[in-house]
């Protein structure tokens, strides 16, 4: 039995990485694998225009090998699972069904296109067949060229540090009745958050306390607009994410699928921030008191690798009007004190409110520095209080907005101010 039918073989018998056959570019390779046996140039031709086409789509370097590995790494199944859970007991079944599943994809990873090209049953390869596109398949760069059980130590450890499936490959998520992966989260980091160190000290540490098993609470960071709450949540997100920490954006029409959320990540290795980003509610807002149901804790236990940051420009979370008020109602003060309540389930309030003008001042200088102005500071000041006039008021993203306005118009030798 060649190595062509011996991998179509095996991989009919993959258990572990099974899901894997269901990948487009996976299917189709195998299908290329049958179409060598069968000596029809023309259905060969399609089959293997089909896998390039679909491998292109997956990788640009057209590199199936390495395609191979990334379903690998990011799979989800019992062993990756297992791997990614340190409470869980190794199952040493379960590790060798692994071992055998990687000696098997080891094996495809090595069938590269000069191979599949010549073992085509045929007495004379036509010259057509000879100039089909090449790809790149190779065993030595499936995993460094180690032996399936290196590769086996190796994916253990990464689903050990970086978690199976979804979680291993994406740090933010969006929930909309389900997790979905964002591929391209906000970058932001803390080095380019400007003053503020002591508010966003506080939502530091109680972070680094909850990603180190220490406890941690659930946030509510209160203040004026623009003042970089949600980058603060953001940006601790990226800065802990080798530690296991991921970031979970629920918008306010999802609050109610938090118990659903919280089931479903309750198992998962990794921590969890939550995020409510800009939170109010109006009356009679149903998910209001699913979120104070959750902050408060119910019947059933909160899960241990979740928290819940939320951020608002109002203390009373709950909007209301004078015309609400009941003038009827025999216990409007517990009325009142109910719709404002939700305020109080959070285990620390983190105050960001909008700076005064030398505080607003020195994130412009500093902002400035960073982006390399050549302007002089007295120039740019001036600038910048024209410029926070003109915006309704002072804050870090009104002195950003200014910063990147001032670099292009140093660029092209204008004035800063009027």
């Amino acid at each position: 039995m060649n190595d062509l039918s011996k991998a179509r073989l095996l991989a009919g018998s993959l258990t572990v990485y099974r899901s894997l056959l269901s990948n487009e570019t996976v299917s189709r390779f195998l299908r290329l694998l049958q179409e060598t046996e069968s000596g029809d140039t023309a259905s060969f031709c399609v089959a293997y225009g089909s896998f390039v086409q679909s491998l292109a789509d997956q990788n640009s370097e057209l590199n199936f090998s390495e395609h191979l590995e990334s379903l690998v790494r990011y799979d989800d199944n019992a062993f990756s699972r297992m791997a990614s859970a340190e409470n869980l007991r190794s199952n040493q079944l379960l590790s060798k069904a692994a071992e055998r599943d990687l000696e098997t994809l080891h094996l495809i990873s090595s069938l590269s296109s000069v191979i599949i090209k010549k073992s085509l049953q045929l007495d004379l390869i036509p010259e057509e067949i000879k100039k089909l596109p090449d790809y790149i398949a190779d065993s030595s760069s499936f995993f460094g060229g180690q032996k399936p059980n290196g590769i086996l130590e190796t994916i253990t450890k990464f689903y050990r540090e970086s978690g199976y499936g979804i979680f291993a490959r994406f740090g933010a998520f969006r929930w909309n009745g389900k997790l979905v992966g964002i591929p391209y989260p906000d970058p932001v980091r803390l080095t380019e958050l400007k003053e503020y160190d002591y508010e966003r000290g506080l939502v530091a540490a109680n972070t680094l306390d909850f990603v180190e098993g220490r406890g941690g609470g659930n946030l509510l960071l209160y203040g004026d607009r623009g003042t970089g709450k949600s980058s603060t949540v953001k940006a601790l997100a990226n800065e802990y994410r080798s530690k296991g920490l991921r970031i979970v954006e629920i918008s306010r029409d999802c609050i109610s699928d938090l118990p659903t959320l919280l089931e479903y990540l309750r198992n998962v290795p990794q921590k969890f921030l939550l995020f409510l980003d800009d939170l109010t509610f109006s009356t009679d807002d149903e998910s209001f008191s699913a979120l104070k149901s959750i902050l408060e804790g119910g019947v059933v236990s909160r899960p241990e690798n979740c928290r819940v940051y939320a951020t608002s420009n109002r203390r009373h979370l709950v909007k209301e009007s004078f015309a609400e008020r009941d003038v009827d109602d025999v216990h409007a003060g517990d009325t009142m004190q109910e719709k404002l309540s939700l305020y109080d389930r959070f285990d620390q309030t983190i105050n960001f409110f909008a700076p005064d003008q030398a505080r607003y001042l020195a994130i412009v200088r500093a902002l400035a520095m960073e982006h390399k102005l050549t302007a002089p500071f007295e120039e740019l000041d001036r600038g910048a209080v024209q410029w926070a006039i003109r915006a309704g008021g002072r804050s870090p993203r009104t002195a950003k907005q200014y910063v990147e306005w001032a670099y292009v118009q140093c660029q092209k030798g204008a004035s800063l101010h009027d």
